[in-house]
């Protein structure tokens, strides 16, 4: 070998230190451009250049060197990640803190580690989870609120700026693992088709593997289901098929196969349950098994009482802790009906369900974790929830959570007709209003109230055997979202990058929790000193032990229409001294405002400071202005629509909007000899929709025959029929005209064939808002619950037998007054950011 040869290959170190990193920063194993050698990176850029060679290259082979170049690793010792979240589920609903519905794998990880109990979220679903994948305040990260209702404002957007890289993206590149399961609700609304583009999508945010839904919210019967970017539909022809306990096979699966292949590859798993978000769908199992406890048999108001002595008891609350009083807008327990105790309790039990199942799949993954050899290098974090419980289900809770949506209350009375079988497939249910207040005990509020902990406060469990001491322990120290990226990289020795993908990234807005995890600063002040909340207009501000919060100026479980009040001068403010540790006022019982105006003044002008830093002006709490605005739109503004073939699972942000105007649906078919059945087109499904399609029949009669179902929210069916269909080509037009201008008005269908009309039908009512969120436009087959009962039933996919040439839509004018349309965009925007 020639000098020159050696002095090259003896360099070779420094070349690839100057493209991977600097050579003190890197953990190289083996001997560099070997074909095992590995390193770690720097960190300084994601992802690193490529190493130059540091071979010999001759015009021979055999007079050549050969040089790999190394393969990517975590530093020494870095754990596996198991990043579990709830939703929805309320402080004080898990047993781990003081609940009465058992979380035995939550209780599990709190007496293997710790649990926080002064850990807050940002009182939404989808902001909550950009800060909690990002490191950022939601509003840096371009979630002030969901993209369904974004407006043109870095803060509002619903993008996640590439300024930002989530911590997928960060371990990826360091040599991990990434995978993402269950709900995903940070892809643009306008970008969840197939259409793309998928660089918001979950593998596109550093994420290898995604097997979830996209939304809000989803039936876990039969889910808007994904692997990767590509629908999936397992639960067709599988009864009983139920997503929660199918993500704990996806991901046990996932793991057991990563550590199989590649054991020496540390995983991070970010595990996000539909539960307990509506829907309520847990397995019968479970119902009957939480049934069976009278959990709730006492109401709302003495199930408080039990959670707080609960609370005090566990060491959840200290001691000077008060209980906060009932609202006097919802109604004591004592002063309700025999029958509206009897559904409620109803209602809470298949709630419990749901929390307990999803504890138990959780427990699953918790336990495969175990059985692979893996507890003791993982990290697990399971944040209970990722804001307050909810109030969608309006005072008296629902079957159908699409009701309330509409604007719909279903009374009392009405809803036992779904009390048997409250839960399953052939429900949307959502809990009665008081119920959520009684799950954020001791606080006052709930979801989408971020100025009160009753909307933000999430317990919290974290266990890492060997490195978090004092096992069982109690952490009280102020903690946010935003602090879990920051004690990810701290616990796997990865720097936050100073670019990713080219893109000098910002600062992260959290600190690291690890300070916490030794049993001699289980005392230690919380690093996390300031810390600003806001969420359509209320709004928060907590710094060193105080907060100062507005009071809601609407309330959560009410449509309102009312103009909202003036976003700067309207708000009344409270001011409360929390404390960080055993001192203070922690629920938020005592208002010291009036007492003390000197001190909530210079909160009010740090809030303002802190709203400027982190991009959350403007602020705006309008109605009207804000769902209307124009933002990117798939469909906005096209009248007519041309399919051919069979395009599925269309969300409804991509499809066309029939609601509140007339329209013509047109379908160009040709039939086979002997007849064809089957879907032409649809959307929705069980709870609400409409569908155009060829008749199944029964016992070989009545098949073939063209039908036009309108599903009024799964109150009320409406249907056009028609001949059977010979065989050849043939037109088919459905035609429907709103006798008035307005929201939901009723009208006049007729249904043609080749011309001539079939049939002509009248309808009262008409869906006025939405149909449901997680139902998809489907043209040849009807991928997920069918929307016939009795009359024309018929099972899913139900594939068109025929052949379609083009189905073409042409819309009307919507024509609404002012007052309707802030009714159904504010709707829009409760049932979209599922607030």
């Amino acid at each position: 070998m020639y000098a020159r040869d050696v002095f090259k290959l003896l360099t070779s170190v420094v070349a690839v230190a100057a493209c991977l990193g600097s050579a003190s920063a890197q953990q190289v194993n083996g001997v560099l451009g070997s074909p095992h050698a590995t390193t770690t990176l720097s960190g300084k850029q994601l992802p690193p250049p490529d190493p130059k060679f540091g071979g010999v290259i001759r015009e021979r082979a055999t007079e050549s060197t050969p040089w790999w170049p190394p393969g990517v690793v975590p530093p020494k010792g870095a754990p596996n990640i198991l990043l579990i979240m709830t939703d929805d589920s309320g402080f004080g609903a898990p047993s781990t803190f003081g609940g009465v519905v058992p979380t035995p794998a939550m209780d599990r990880i709190a007496k293997a580690g710790l649990r926080y109990t002064n850990f807050h979220s940002t009182s939404l679903c989808s902001p909550s989870r950009a800060a909690l994948i990002t490191g950022r305040n939601h509003h840096v990260a371009g979630f002030g609120v969901v993209g369904e209702i974004a407006t043109g404002f870095p803060g509002y957007d619903s993008v996640i700026r590439r300024e930002n890289g989530t911590i997928g993206a960060i371990l990826k590149e360091n040599g991990y693992a990434t995978s993402w399961f269950g709900k995903d609700h940070n892809t643009p609304f306008y970008q969840a088709t197939s259409a793309g583009p998928f660089d918001q999508w979950p593998n596109g945010m550093g994420f290898e593997y995604f097997y979830g839904f996209v939304g809000g919210d989803t039936s876990q019967w039969q889910p808007n289901l994904f692997r990767n970017t590509t629908a999936i539909f397992p639960f067709q022809g599988n009864p009983g098929w139920n997503l929660t306990t199918a993500m704990a096979d996806e991901a046990i699966h996932y793991m057991k196969e990563l550590k199989e292949v590649a054991p020496e590859k540390p995983f991070f798993v970010y595990y996000v349950p539909g539960g307990t978000h509506a829907p309520h769908h847990p397995t019968k199992e479970w119902v009957d098994k939480i049934s069976a406890m009278h959990l709730f048999d006492d109401g709302w108001n003495k199930i408080r009482e039990t959670i707080f002595a609960n609370q005090k008891r566990l060491g959840i609350m200290p001691a000077n802790a008060q209980l906060t009083p009932w609202p006097k807008e919802l109604p004591q327990w004592d002063s309700l009906s025999p029958e509206e105790k009897t559904l409620f309790i109803k209602q809470a039990d298949v709630f419990g369900a749901y929390l307990a199942y999803t504890d138990h799949e959780i427990g699953r993954v918790i336990q495969a974790v175990e059985d692979m050899g893996q507890l003791d290098n993982t990290l697990i974090i399971y944040i209970g929830g990722d804001n307050g419980a909810s109030a969608e289900g309006m005072l008296n809770g629902t079957p159908n959570e699409f009701t309330t949506f509409n604007g719909v209350e279903v009374p009392v009375k009405d809803q036992f007709l779904w009390y048997p079988f409250w839960g399953s497939e052939r429900t949307f249910p959502h809990f009665a209003a008081p119920w959520s207040w009684a799950m954020d005990t001791p606080f006052k509020w709930m979801k989408q109230v971020a100025s009160h902990y009753g909307g933000t406060a999430q317990g919290v469990a974290m266990s890492w055997p060997g490195h978090i001491g004092d096992p069982g322990g109690i952490r009280r120290q102020f903690h946010h979202l935003i602090d879990i990226a920051p004690t990810i990289l701290e616990a796997t020795g990865i720097p936050l990058p100073d670019t990713v993908d080219g893109i000098k990234q910002r600062p992260m807005d959290g600190v690291s929790m690890a300070y916490t995890w030794s049993k001699a600063n289980a005392n230690a002040p919380t690093r996390h000193t300031t810390q600003y909340f806001e969420m359509l207009g209320n709004r928060a501000i907590y710094h060193d032990g105080w907060i100062a919060t507005t009071t809601p100026a609407t309330l959560p479980w009410e449509l309102s229409t009312k103009p909202p009040p003036d976003i700067i001068n309207g708000y009344h403010w409270e001011l409360y001294n929390v404390g960080d540790l055993q001192s203070g006022d922690p629920t938020e019982n005592n208002d010291l405002a009036a007492r003390m105006p000197d001190k909530l003044k210079q909160m009010q002008d740090l809030f303002y400071a802190e709203a400027k830093k982190f991009d959350v002006l403007p602020l705006d709490n309008s109605t009207l202005a804000r769902w209307n605005s124009p933002r990117p739109n798939l469909t906005g503004g096209r009248k007519i629509f041309t399919y051919s073939g069979e395009p599925i699972s269309v969300p409804n942000s991509g499809a066309p909007n029939i609601l509140n105007k007339p329209y013509t649906i047109t379908a160009e078919v040709v039939i086979p000899e002997g007849g064809a059945e089957g879907m032409i087109v649809t959307d929705g499904g069980r709870f609400g929709g409409y569908g155009l399609f060829l008749s199944k029949g029964e016992f070989g009669f009545g098949r073939g025959k063209v039908v036009f179902l309108y599903n009024l929210l799964d109150i009320k069916r409406t249907t056009w029929e028609g001949p059977e269909l010979a065989a050849g080509k043939h037109t088919i037009v459905f035609d429907w005209k709103p006798e008035a201008p307005g929201l939901g008005k009723g009208g006049t269908g007729v249904l043609s064939v080749d011309g001539k009309e079939v049939a002509r039908n009248t309808m009262e009512h008409s869906t006025p808002i939405t149909f449901p969120e997680d139902e998809t436009f489907d043209i040849g087959q009807d991928t997920r619950t069918p929307l016939a009962l009795v009359e024309y039933r018929y099972d899913v996919p139900f594939k068109f037998t025929g052949t379609i040439n083009r189905v073409t839509f042409n819309l009307g004018d919507e024509k609404l007054t002012a007052e309707e349309q802030e009714v159904v965009h504010k709707a829009l925007a409760k049932a979209r950011d599922e607030l």
